[in-house]
C-alpha cells in the first residue's frame, strides 16, 4: 500500500509540473485559438451581411430616385418595404456588434437612414403626389441629394474599415496557429503519455466509483433523469420511467424535445432543466401536478447542474411523488404555485396583448383628428372596451393570485382587494390596524387573504349587511383577525363547504378560525400564530 501511494504521489508531482507547464500552450491552441477562429468566423459572416447591405442601401436610393422621376406609387411602396427592411438588417448589426466603436458607427448610419426615409415621407414624396415637382427641384433637390450621398459614403466607409479589420484580424490568428501549432502538438503527446502511466493508479478507481454511482442510481426510490448540455438525454433510472408509465427503452438517446412532442405530459416536469442548463443554478423543491389517468400526483423535484471543474457536463433531475392525504401543506403549495404561474401567464401573454392595442388606439384618437365622427367614436368605444377588458382581467389575476402580496404586502394588498369590493358589491368595509406589516410568513400572509376574501364573499351571499369592520390585533406572539358585519345571518346557521375550507386554510399554517352570529351580525375570528423576530 506504501509503495501504491508513494508512486501516486510521484505520478501526481509529475504530472502537476506538465499541467502547470505543458498544457497551457495546448489549451490556448485549442480553447482560446479556436473561440477567437470562432469569433473571426463570426465577423465574416457580419461581414458577408455588410455586403448585402450596400446593394440594399442602393436600391432603397434608386426606389426614391425613380419615384422622383416618374411618380409611380409602386416604387413608393418599394422604397417603404426596402426602408423597413434596410433599418431591421441595420440594428441587427448594431446588436451583434462586439465593439463600442463599431456599435457607435452603426448607430449613425441608423440614424442617418432613418433620416433620409423620413425626408423622403415627409418632404419629398407629398410634393411628388400633388405634382409639385418644380418645387422639388428648386427647393428640396439639394438637400435630397446631400442625404442620399451622404447614406452611400458612409455605407461603403462603413463596409472598407469593417472588412481591413476583419483582415488583420485573420492574418494575426494565422500566424499565431503558425507559431504555436507544431510546439502545442509536441507538449500535448508528452502530457497524455506521463497521463498513461498514472491511469492505472487514478482513472480506474475512478471507473469503479462512476460504476458504483450507476448501479445507486438504478437502485434508488427517487426518479432520475440525466441529460447533456445539448439537451441530450443520457440516463434515466426504472422508477422514473414507472412514474411516467414510459418504457426506458423509448426515453434513452431521446432529446427532451423529442419526449415533449412524443410524451406531453412530461414536459412539466422536464422543462426547467432547460433553465438550469442555461443558468448552471440548481433549482429545489419544484412542485408539480401529474394529471394522468384520472389520477393526480403530486411530485416534489430538484434539478441540479452537472458540472465538471467549472464546465457544464449536463443536468439531473430527481423527483419524488407524495401522497396528497399525507401532506396537505404541500398540497397548499402546489395549488398556489399553479396559480401563481396561471396569473403570470395570463400577465405576459394576454396582458402584454391588449397594451399595444390600447395604447395604438389612443395614439390614433389622438393623431388622427381628421377622420369621421362616427368612426371617431366607433374608435373611442372600442378602446373604452379594451381598457375595461384589461382591467376585468387584472381583477381575474388577483382573484387567481393575489401578485400585490409579493409585491407591496398584505395590508396594501387588501386594501386594494376592498376598495373594488366596495366599488362592485356597494358594501362598506373599514380596516384597522396599527402596523402595516404582520410578522408571519408569506405562505400565511395568502392565507388570510383568501379567507378574508371569501368572508367577505359571503357577505354578499349570505347576509344584507352594509358595513363590514376587519380588525387586526397582535397579541403575545399570535396575530388576531376579527371579521365583524351588521348583517343578520340565517336562522339555521350551519358551516358549509366555504367555511369549513377557510378553517381548514387555518389549520394548514398552525392557525384556527371560529364564527358566530347574533340578531346584531355576524363575526367571525381567525387566529394565525406570529413569529417574534419576523
Amino acid at each position: 500500500m506504501m509503495a501504491i501511494s508513494k508512486s501516486v504521489r510521484n505520478w501526481f508531482y509529475a504530472t502537476l509540473v506538465l499541467l502547470l507547464l505543458v498544457p497551457a500552450l495546448h489549451l490556448y491552441g485549442t480553447q482560446v485559438t479556436a473561440a477567437k477562429i470562432e469569433a473571426l468566423s463570426g465577423d465574416f459572416e457580419l461581414l458577408a451581411e455588410n455586403y448585402a447591405l450596400s446593394p440594399d442601401m442602393g436600391l432603397l436610393v434608386y426606389y426614391a430616385q425613380a419615384y422622383i422621376s416618374y411618380n409611380d406609387q409602386n416604387f413608393l411602396d418599394k422604397f417603404n418595404e426596402m426602408s423597413t427592411t434596410l433599418i431591421k438588417k441595420e440594428l441587427d448589426l448594431i446588436n451583434r456588434a462586439d465593439k463600442e466603436a463599431r456599435k457607435a458607427e452603426l448607430k449613425k448610419m441608423v440614424l442617418l437612414t432613418q433620416d433620409y426615409v423620413a425626408y423622403v415621407r415627409g418632404e419629398v414624396a407629398p410634393l411628388i403626389r400633388s405634382g409639385n415637382r418644380e418645387d422639388f427641384e428648386a427647393l428640396y433637390r439639394e438637400q435630397y441629394d446631400l442625404l442620399a450621398m451622404q447614406l452611400l459614403d458612409t455605407s461603403r466607409r462603413l463596409l472598407i474599415e469593417h472588412q481591413s479589420t476583419v483582415a488583420k484580424t485573420a492574418a494575426g490568428e494565422e500566424q499565431l496557429l503558425d507559431k504555436t501549432g507544431f510546439l502545442a502538438s509536441v507538449l500535448v503527446l508528452l502530457a497524455l503519455g506521463v497521463t498513461a502511466l498514472g491511469a492505472r493508479h487514478l482513472l480506474y478507481p475512478l471507473s469503479i466509483n462512476y460504476s458504483h454511482a450507476q448501479k445507486l442510481l438504478d437502485h434508488t426510490r427517487d426518479a432520475a433523469l440525466v441529460i447533456d448540455p445539448r439537451g441530450n438525454i443520457t440516463r434515466v433510472n426504472p422508477a422514473w420511467a414507472e412514474l411516467m408509465h414510459i418504457p426506458v427503452s423509448a426515453i434513452e438517446a431521446e432529446s427532451l424535445n423529442g419526449l415533449h412532442v412524443k410524451y406531453p405530459k412530461t414536459q412539466g416536469l422536464t422543462q426547467p432543466l432547460f433553465n438550469v442548463l442555461l443558468d448552471h443554478k440548481k433549482i429545489l423543491n419544484n412542485q408539480v401536478i401529474l394529471n394522468e389517468a384520472e389520477e393526480k400526483t403530486f411530485i416534489n423535484i430538484d434539478y441540479y447542474p452537472l458540472l465538471d471543474f467549472n464546465k457544464l457536463t449536463g443536468a439531473a433531475m430527481l423527483a419524488h411523488p407524495v401522497e396528497m392525504h399525507k401532506n396537505k401543506q404541500y398540497l397548499f403549495d402546489t395549488i398556489e404555485a399553479e396559480r401563481k404561474k396561471i396569473s403570470i401567464e395570463i400577465h405576459d401573454w394576454i396582458g402584454r396583448g391588449m397594451s399595444p392595442i390600447i395604447h395604438s388606439l389612443d395614439y390614433i384618437l389622438r393623431a388622427h383628428r381628421q377622420i369621421p365622427e362616427e368612426v371617431y367614436a366607433d374608435l373611442a368605444k372600442l378602446r373604452e372596451h379594451c381598457q375595461n377588458a384589461a382591467m376585468d382581467m387584472r381583477s381575474i389575476m388577483n382573484d387567481i393570485h393575489p401578485y400585490l402580496i409579493d409585491k407591496v404586502g398584505l395590508i396594501q394588498a387588501l386594501e386594494s382587494y376592498v376598495s373594488n369590493f366596495e366599488q362592485m358589491q356597494g358594501v362598506r368595509v373599514y380596516m384597522f390596524y396599527k402596523e402595516r406589516t404582520f410578522n408571519v410568513r408569506k405562505t400565511a400572509e395568502i392565507v388570510i387573504y383568501r379567507i378574508i376574501q371569501e368572508a367577505l364573499s359571503n357577505v354578499v351571499k349570505h347576509s344584507s349587511a352594509t358595513e363590514v369592520d376587519i380588525y387586526f390585533k397582535v397579541e403575545n406572539d399570535i396575530l388576531k383577525i376579527e371579521i365583524m358585519d351588521n348583517g343578520r345571518p340565517p336562522e339555521n346557521l350551519t358551516a358549509g363547504k366555504g367555511m369549513w375550507g377557510m378553517k381548514e386554510r387555518a389549520n394548514l399554517i398552525g392557525g384556527d378560525m371560529v364564527y358566530a352570529g347574533d340578531e346584531s351580525g355576524f363575526a367571525l375570528t381567525l387566529t394565525i400564530p406570529a413569529q417574534p423576530k419576523g
